[in-house]
């Protein structure tokens, strides 16, 4: 059989160049050659974690595989017109190694994948981490259950938090029919976190807004800020502080 021949057998009928078929043939065991050097990284990840105390499927998972692919590729470049696409089969190495946290979703914890990554002897998951940095195996199963606790315990707060939030609107309601109450959100300066606040805003267009209370008493609100739509003059503060009740 001619080497022509040889080509359009191997290559089903379409006819590769020589350095074609070199192309194709170095682009096939590149893939086994990754298949194999995932496999290899995948194997080690779970070993570190399992020697570290991760249970498997409570603590991580695994939804690595290698399986044959039979499609079209592109190979060389536009640019040059060396271009070309051709059918190939070779070994695909797909998934990882994931931690699996919770989070919070509509009010639910729900489980999530976060991904694994390898340094030497120490693991990085920044979905359960305060730093972009490599952990030891069994310092970041530590960071992995308190992160896993702090979202259950931020439910229960937010469950709570809820609670107080209704009840103070209630309260200002009932106070104030004539005025808007209802749940807004301020910032902290400094690192900009969000928090709740609760704001009445009256139909002059003068407002307050308070913020909850301190642990078991959430329900004791307590003053933030206020908005005076009326600019009070010199005079009419004078006035004010005046008329005021002796202490």
């Amino acid at each position: 059989m001619s080497n022509l021949e040889n080509q359009l057998d191997l290559f089903q009928g379409v006819l590769l160049s020589t350095k074609q078929e070199q192309e194709v043939s170095t682009w096939i065991q590149k893939q086994a050659k990754r298949a194999v050097l995932s496999n290899d990284e995948v194997n080690r990840i779970m070993l570190m974690l399992d020697r570290a105390g991760f249970v498997q499927n409570e603590d991580y998972k695994s939804n690595f595989e290698i399986f044959e692919v039979t499609k079209e590729v592109s190979f060389g470049y536009s640019h040059n017109n060396t271009n070309y696409d051709h059918e190939v089969t070779y070994m695909n190495a797909v998934g990882g190694v994931s931690l699996i946290t919770n989070c919070i979703i509509e009010n639910k914890i729900i489980k999530r994948n976060a991904s694994v990554d390898r340094d030497g002897e120490k693991l990085m998951c920044t979905a359960v981490t305060d730093q972009y940095r490599y952990y030891k195996p069994s310092s970041l199963l530590t960071k992995l259950k308190e992160h896993n606790n702090r979202i259950i315990s931020d439910l229960e707060h937010n469950g709570k938090q809820k609670i107080a939030m209704n009840k103070i609107i209630a309260k200002y309601k009932k106070l104030y029919p004539e005025a808007v109450v209802y749940s807004s959100t301020d910032y902290r300066r400094g690192d900009y976190t969000s928090f709740p606040i609760i704001k009445v805003k009256f139909n002059s267009g003068s407002e307050v807004s308070f913020i909850l209370g301190y642990g078991d008493e959430l329900d004791k609100e307590r003053f933030h800020k206020k908005y005076d739509a009326i600019n009070e003059t010199t005079e009419t503060l004078l006035e004010r502080f005046n008329n005021q009740k002796a202490k």
